[in-house]
C-alpha cells in the first residue's frame, strides 16, 4: 500500500539537455502586426509572409521537423501558407487576450491537433469562456481545416486570460487554466480530450475578478510551467484588491510547485508584489524565473518605466533572490517573455505614445536575455537587436508547450525503494540506447525502470543514436529517503472554551523518533486524503471541537515531499466548567455569639455563572488538598468554627470528573450597625428642567443617631442593589438629581468590616417654579371720562394661570409685597393712579418657597365720539356710475374738535364691520359701487381699539338727465315737415353745429340738414346736474317703381329685384331682412319681393312666382317627396305637362292641378331611373328636361 501510494503522487521531473533531437515544433513564430521569426538555422531569421494583425496571444505549431502547420490568435486559424483556414473564423478567444490560445497535439492522431481558446477581459467578452476546436490537417488538401462539429466547444463559462500545457508523456499532455481561486487541469491522451478537469482550489482568491466593471485587470497577465514540469509560474496585473469599491493597486506573481502525476499545483509563493506584472518565463535549465513589470504605464507615480527581474528557483527563499536584471528607458516597457528552442528568451518592447498612454509605440525588432540559465550577474541582455524585417511586434508572442524547450530524458519516482522510470524525450526514430544509473548497473531498454538501493546522488548517463545522430546526456538525479511516522498515543484533554487548542509541533519530536527533523518535515491534517495530498495542512496552533477527532500525520523528505508516510492517533477534548473568582462572604452576627450557619449552596449561582447545571456538580471543602483529591466536603449548610475561615470549591465535569476547576472564597461574621430614615429633601427648580443639586450630607446627623460617626462609613446610591452591595456611591455633597422625585438609597457600614451594614432610604423632591406668563397690560374705557375704574382682578387670574397646574396666584401694589406676600389685593380693585402698576406672585401649590414675581399695568382711557357728518352728494357727469372719493375728508367733521393724535377715524361699509373693526375702507380713494351707500365711520383711541364711538353718512351719485333722443333724424319726401320733442325737463338748450342756441323750449322744429345739441338740466338731492344729447338732421330719396326678372327653370330659380328711384335702396324677399344686393337664388314658390330706400321712408312691394321642378323623387310611402310635379305650373291653367320613360315612351300626361305623378305606369310602380318631361305653357313656350325617380 505504500509504494502505491508514492507511485500515485512522485513527480515527473523534466530537465533540459544539448542532444540534438528533432523537437521543433516551436521552431516557428508568428506575431504582432504581419511579423513572424523561423528559428531552424540556430538564429531567428525574420519572416515577411505573415498577413495577420494580433495585439496580444497567439499560438504556432510546426512539425517536429520544424515546418509550419498551423497558427492562430483565438479568433482565426491560418494555414501553413499563411492563409485562413475554410472555417477557421470566429473562433471564441481574442488577440487581445493575454493567451489567447494554445495548440496541442492529439497523442493517438497524429493528423489532429486542439486549439484551445480564453476569452479576454471581462470588460470586453464577458461569456466566451474556455473553449477548444479541433484541426484535421486532412481537410483541405492537406492544408488542414478546423473540424466542423468540434468548434467552439464550451469547457468553463468563464476563465483569466491565462492558458499554458506541458507534456506528461510520450502519450499525454496537460492543458491548465484557471479563473479566481480554483485552477482547472485538463488531460489529453490517446483517447482525446477529457472534459472534466481536476480542479484545485489554492490562493490567491482574486476578489477583483468578479467584478466585471471594476476588477477585470487582475485577469490579465502570463501563466507558464517550467520546461522540466515542476514549476507554475502566474503573473495578475492588478490582483490585490481590498472589498469594493476597488482601486488600482499593485499586482503579484505567484510560484507553485507542480504534481505533474496527479494534475496539481500546490506549495503557492506569492514570490512579489509589483506594479503590473505581464509577461513570466523559465529558464530552459528551469532553474531561473523572469518576469516583467509596469506594463501599459497606466500611472507615473508609481512606476516611471517598466522592469524586469530575476528569480533564483534553487534559492532557499526565492522571494529574497528577486534581482533586477533590466530596466526599460522612460515610458518604456516590456511584453511577453517567451523562451525559443535556441535556449533564448526573447521580448517586445513598446513605448507610451503619449507617456503613460496605453496603446504604445510597438518596435520593429525583439529583444533578447541570451543566457538565461545564469545568475542575474552573468545575463546578457540585448536590446531590440532581432529585427522584424519592416513588422512590428505587439504586446503578445506565441504561447507554446512548455517541454518543446526541454530536450533530453525524463525520469520519475524518486524516493527510495520506488522503481524509477526513465524515457527518452525524442520525436526521432531511436536505432539503440545505453543507459548507465551510475550505481554499477546499466541498461539497454529504451524506458527502462530502475530501483536504486540506498538514497544518494547518481550519475545517469544515456547514449542514444537515432537515424541521424549519436548523442549522450548527462545528469545527476536524486534519490531521496522515505520516512517512517510514529504514531503518538491518543490525548486526553481538558477545556472550558468550547474547543482545545493544541500545539501541534509538539508531537514532531514522538513522530520522528530518531529522524533528523532537518531532513524530514511533519504535517497534521483532518483527513487521510488532505494528508496524501498535502493540502489543507493544519496550522501550528489547532482548536479541537469537544469529542473524539482523529488526525492524520504525514511525514515528508524536506528535498521531494513526494517521499513521505503516514499514521494517525486521536484527540480527545472533554469539557470542563470556567471558574471565575467567587467573591468573599460577609456577615453580621445577628445574636453577638460570633457565629453563623451558612447556606453554601447560595453562592452555586455565582460559581455557575450560567453554565450548564445538568453538566457540572460543586462541591466545598475545608482545605485546597481536599478540594484537589475531592475528599471531605463540607455540608451544604455549614457553620463557622471561627470569625474569618476559607472555604474551597471543586467545580467539576458531572461525567468525567478529572475535567474539573478549584477556587475559594472567605467567610466572616462581624457585629451589626443601624441605619435611620432622615427627614426628605426638597429644592424648588430654577429653570424647570427637573434637575437640581442637593447636598445630601444635610442628612448624616438623622441617618447616624446616636452611633459614633467615627466607627461607620456613610454613602448614598440610586438603587437598593448598589447600596447593598456599596457600589456606584453619589457626590453626596453635589449630587445632580433628574427627576422631581428621587429615592435615595444609604448605607451606612462598618468601618472595619464593610460586610457588616444596613441601609435606610429618603426622597429627594423637586418643585417648579413657577414661570411667569406673558400677561397684557389692562387697559379700559372710562365711562365717565374721570380717569377712574373699578377692575375686577379675578379676571386677570385666568390669563395668568392659563396652561398652569398646581399654582397659586395672588396681587399686590408694591414689589415689596409680592416678595414677601404680604397686604394682597382682596376683591375688586379702583386704580389709584393712571396708569397704575399692579405686581402678582405665582406660587407653586406644594411649595410656597418656589414663586416668581411679575407685574401689570392698570390704564384708563377717555371714550371718543364719532360726531354726524353732511352726505356726500355728487353729478354722475361720466355715467359711469362710479367714482374715487377721499374719504379723510370727512374727519375733521367727525371728529369735530377731538384730538387726532389720539383718536383714529376709519370707515366702513357696513355698521357690523364699523362695530366690529372689520373690512376698513380706503380713505384717500375709496371707489362706490352703488349710486346710493351708506357708509359708517368708526372711531377709536389709538392705544385702546375697545375705546370707539360709531357714525354714519350718505354718498350719494345723482344719474344725469336722461333724454329720450334719435342719433339721426330723416326728412322724407312723403313728410318734409319735422318737430322734435326734448322731453320734460327744468330747462333747455337747443344748438346747431355752430354752437348757437337757436332754442329754449322743450320742442323744436327743423327744417335744416345738419348736426345738433340739445342740454337739458334736472335738480336732485340738492344739486342741479345737466345732459347734452348730439344728433343729426339728414334727407332721403325713395324708391318709385319695382320690377322682378326670373331666371332659371330647375329647382332653384334666379331674383332679380329692379327698382328706380333717387337714393340708396336695400331688398328683401320676406320684409325682415334686407340686403344691399338685389338678387336672390330661392327655390321654386310664391314669394312677395321689397324694396325701400335706407332711412325707410318708403317700402315697395311686388307678388311673384318662381317656377321650377324637384331633381328627383321617392315614392316609396313614407310620405316624403311621394310625387314629382312643375311647381309654380298652376299660374298656367292651359299648360301641359308630359313624361317619358329614357326611350322616349310617354309614361303620363299630368293635369296642371294634380298632386302630380306618383311613379306608376298603368297602376304599376315604374324602377328607379331617370326619366323626361316636356312642360308647354304661355302660348305655346316649351321647357324640357328630366328628374330622377329613386327607390
Amino acid at each position: 500500500m505504500k509504494n502505491f501510494q508514492k507511485f500515485i503522487f512522485s513527480t515527473i521531473i523534466l530537465f533540459f539537455s544539448s542532444l540534438g533531437f528533432s523537437q521543433r515544433e516551436g521552431s516557428i513564430w508568428y506575431f504582432g502586426e504581419n511579423a513572424g521569426l523561423d528559428f531552424n538555422s540556430g538564429v531567428p531569421v525574420a519572416l515577411n509572409n505573415g498577413s495577420h494583425s494580433i495585439q496580444e496571444g497567439c499560438a504556432t505549431m510546426s512539425t517536429p521537423d520544424g515546418n509550419l502547420l498551423l497558427y492562430t490568435d483565438g479568433n482565426f486559424v491560418w494555414n501553413r501558407n499563411n492563409e485562413v483556414m475554410p472555417n477557421g473564423d470566429g473562433l471564441l478567444g481574442h488577440s487581445s487576450s493575454s493567451q489567447s490560445a494554445i495548440i496541442v497535439p492529439h497523442p493517438g492522431d497524429t493528423n489532429k491537433y486542439y486549439v484551445f481558446t480564453v476569452m479576454a477581459n471581462y470588460h470586453l467578452f464577458t461569456s466566451e469562456g474556455f473553449n477548444y476546436s479541433v484541426v484535421d490537417m486532412t481537410l483541405d488538401g492537406g492544408n488542414g481545416d478546423i473540424v466542423g462539429t468540434e468548434k467552439n466547444i464550451e469547457l468553463l463559462p468563464r476563465v483569466e486570460e491565462k492558458l499554458t500545457a506541458i507534456k506528461k508523456s510520450d502519450t499525454e499532455y496537460l492543458v491548465l487554466t484557471r479563473h479566481l481561486n480554483t485552477f482547472y487541469t485538463y488531460t489529453i491522451d490517446l483517447n482525446g480530450l477529457d472534459p472534466v478537469p481536476v480542479e484545485t482550489v489554492i490562493e490567491p482568491t482574486l476578489l477583483g475578478a468578479q467584478d466585471v466593471s471594476v476588477g477585470i485587470n487582475s485577469c490579465i497577465g502570463y501563466m507558464k510551467f517550467s520546461p522540466d514540469g515542476t514549476k507554475l509560474a502566474v503573473a495578475f496585473l492588478e490582483y490585490l484588491f481590498p472589498n469594493p469599491p476597488y482601486q488600482i493597486s499593485n499586482g503579484g506573481v505567484y510560484l507553485y510547485d507542480f504534481d505533474i502525476a496527479t494534475g496539481r499545483p500546490y506549495n503557492p509563493r506569492l514570490l512579489s508584489e509589483f506594479f503590473r506584472p505581464y509577461g513570466v518565463e523559465f529558464s530552459p535549465d528551469s532553474s531561473k524565473l523572469y518576469i516583467d513589470i509596469g506594463f501599459g504605464q497606466h500611472v507615473p507615480d508609481k512606476l516611471d518605466s517598466g522592469e524586469i527581474y530575476q528569480f533564483d528557483l534553487d534559492s532557499p527563499d526565492v522571494g529574497l533572490s528577486k534581482e533586477l536584471i533590466h530596466k526599460m528607458p522612460y515610458s518604456h516597457y516590456a511584453g511577453a517573455l517567451q523562451l525559443a528552442i535556441d535556449g533564448r528568451i526573447y521580448f517586445p518592447t513598446l513605448e507610451d505614445s503619449e507617456r503613460f498612454a496605453d496603446p504604445g509605440i510597438f518596435a520593429g525588432a525583439l529583444s533578447v536575455i541570451e543566457n538565461p540559465n545564469e545568475d542575474a550577474a552573468l545575463l546578457s541582455i540585448n536590446i531590440e537587436s532581432v529585427p522584424l524585417n519592416g513588422n512590428t511586434g505587439t504586446v503578445g508572442l506565441p504561447t507554446f508547450i512548455s517541454s518543446f524547450f526541454n530536450i533530453g530524458f525524463l525520469y520519475q519516482n524518486t524516493c527510495l525503494g520506488d522503481t524509477t522510470q526513465f524515457e527518452l524525450n525524442s520525436t526521432d526514430t531511436v536505432v539503440s540506447v545505453f543507459w548507465d544509473f551510475g550505481d554499477g548497473f546499466t541498461s539497454t531498454v529504451e524506458e527502462p525502470g530502475h530501483v536504486f538501493m540506498a538514497p544518494g546522488t547518481y550519475t545517469v548517463r544515456v547514449t542514444v543514436t537515432t537515424a541521424f545522430d549519436t548523442k549522450t546526456e548527462t545528469k545527476e538525479i536524486t534519490i531521496y529517503e522515505t520516512p517512517v511516522a510514529y504514531a503518538p498515543g491518543d490525548l486526553i484533554g481538558c477545556t472550558s472554551y468550547g474547543s482545545y487548542n493544541l500545539d501541534m509541533p509538539s508531537f514532531n519530536s514522538t513522530v520522528l523518533g530518531i529522524q533528523d527533523p532537518n531532513d524530514f518535515r511533519v504535517d497534521y491534517f483532518l483527513t487521510q486524503a488532505d494528508a496524501d495530498s498535502n493540502v489543507n495542512a493544519l496550522e501550528p496552533i489547532h482548536s479541537f471541537e469537544y469529542g473524539t477527532t482523529t488526525v492524520f500525520i504525514r511525514v515528508s523528505n524536506r528535498s521531494n515531499v513526494q517521499c513521505y508516510a503516514t499514521t494517525q492517533f486521536n484527540i480527545i477534548a472533554r469539557e470542563a466548567p470556567l471558574m471565575d473568582t467567587i467573591t468573599d462572604w460577609t456577615v453580621c452576627d445577628d445574636d453577638t455569639d460570633g457565629f453563623f450557619t451558612f447556606n453554601l449552596s447560595q453562592k452555586n449561582t455565582e460559581i455557575f455563572n450560567g453554565q450548564d447545571e445538568t453538566k457540572f456538580e460543586i462541591l466545598y471543602f475545608p482545605t485546597q488538598a481536599d478540594a484537589d483529591a475531592g475528599t471531605n466536603p463540607l455540608p451544604v449548610n455549614y457553620t463557622n468554627t471561627t470569625v474569618t475561615e476559607t472555604i474551597f470549591v471543586r467545580f467539576q465535569n458531572s461525567i468525567y470528573t478529572d475535567c474539573f476547576r478549584t477556587g475559594s472564597f472567605n467567610i466572616e461574621v462581624i457585629p451589626g450597625v443601624t441605619a435611620n430614615r432622615p427627614t426628605d429633601l426638597s429644592l424648588c427648580d430654577d429653570n424647570n428642567d427637573g434637575q437640581a443639586i442637593f447636598d445630601l450630607t444635610q442628612t448624616e446627623i438623622e441617618i447616624i443617631g446616636t452611633q459614633n460617626p467615627n466607627s461607620l462609613n456613610l454613602s448614598y446610591h440610586e438603587s437598593q442593589a448598589d447600596a447593598d452591595s456599596g457600589m456606584n456611591p453619589l457626590n453626596a455633597s453635589s449630587y445632580l438629581s433628574n427627576a422631581y422625585q428621587n429615592m435615595i438609597y444609604v448605607r451606612v457600614e462598618n468601618a472595619s468590616d464593610t460586610s457588616c451594614y444596613d441601609t435606610t432610604l429618603f426622597n429627594l423632591n423637586i418643585y417648579d417654579t413657577p414661570v411667569i406668563p406673558q400677561v397684557a397690560d389692562w387697559q379700559v374705557c372710562d365711562d365717565n371720562n374721570d380717569g377712574f375704574f373699578l377692575f375686577d382682578l379675578s379676571e386677570k387670574e385666568n390669563e395668568i394661570l392659563k396652561g398652569t397646574t398646581g399654582t397659586y396666584v395672588s396681587f399686590y401694589t408694591s414689589q415689596t409685597d409680592a416678595e414677601t406676600s404680604q397686604n394682597g389685593i382682596i376683591g375688586n380693585y379702583q386704580n389709584t393712579g393712571n396708569p397704575q402698576t399692579i405686581f402678582f406672585r405665582l406660587e407653586n401649590a406644594n411649595n410656597a418657597q418656589c414663586y416668581s414675581v411679575s407685574s401689570f399695568q392698570l390704564q384708563v382711557f377717555d371714550t371718543p365720539t364719532a360726531y354726524t357728518a353732511s352726505d356726500i352728494i355728487i353729478c354722475d357727469t361720466e355715467e359711469a356710475g362710479r367714482y374715487y372719493f377721499d374719504l379723510s375728508e370727512k374727519d375733521v367733521e367727525i371728529l369735530n374738535g377731538q384730538d387726532a393724535l389720539y383718536y383714529d377715524v376709519s370707515y366702513h361699509g357696513t355698521e357690523n364691520d364699523a362695530l366690529n373693526d372689520l373690512s376698513p375702507l380706503s380713505k384717500a380713494d375709496y371707489r362706490n359701487t352703488n349710486l346710493n351707500e351708506t357708509l359708517w365711520a368708526r372711531v377709536q383711541h389709538t392705544d385702546l381699539e375697545s375705546c370707539f364711538d360709531v357714525t354714519s353718512f350718505n354718498l350719494i351719485v345723482n344719474p344725469l338727465p336722461q333724454m329720450d333722443m334719435e342719433e339721426r333724424y330723416v326728412i322724407c319726401p312723403d313728410s318734409p315737415d319735422l318737430v322734435i320733442d326734448g322731453g320734460v325737463f327744468e330747462s333747455y338748450s337747443w344748438r346747431d353745429a355752430n354752437g348757437t342756441e337757436i332754442g329754449n323750449q322743450a320742442t323744436l322744429d327743423i327744417t335744416n340738414l345738419g348736426d345738433y345739441s340739445l342740454t337739458v338740466t334736472q335738480t336732485t338731492n340738492g344739486i342741479t346736474c345737466e345732459n347734452t344729447a348730439y344728433f343729426e338732421v339728414v334727407s332721403s330719396g325713395a324708391p318709385e317703381t319695382l320690377e322682378v326678372d326670373l331666371n332659371g327653370f330647375s329647382d332653384e330659380v334666379q331674383l332679380e329685384l329692379l327698382a328706380t328711384g333717387t337714393g340708396e335702396f336695400e331688398y328683401s324677399i320676406d320684409g325682415e331682412n334686407y340686403q344691399s344686393s338685389s338678387s336672390f337664388r330661392v327655390f321654386p314658390g310664391q314669394y312677395t319681393v321689397y324694396v325701400r330706400d335706407i332711412y325707410d321712408c318708403r317700402t315697395l312691394t311686388e307678388e311673384v312666382t318662381a317656377m321650377g321642378y324637384q331633381r328627383f323623387f321617392t315614392p316609396n310611402g313614407d310620405n316624403v317627396h311621394e310625387f314629382w310635379h312643375i311647381i309654380g305650373a298652376e299660374m298656367y291653367t292651359d299648360a301641359q305637362l308630359f313624361i317619358y320613360d329614357r326611350y322616349g315612351k310617354l309614361l303620363k300626361q299630368l293635369p296642371i292641378n294634380s298632386e302630380g305623378w306618383d311613379g306608376t305606369y298603368l297602376g304599376q310602380p315604374m324602377p328607379a331611373s331617370d326619366y323626361w318631361f316636356r312642360f308647354v305653357y304661355d302660348q305655346n313656350q316649351v321647357f324640357t328636361g328630366h328628374f330622377t325617380l329613386k327607390r
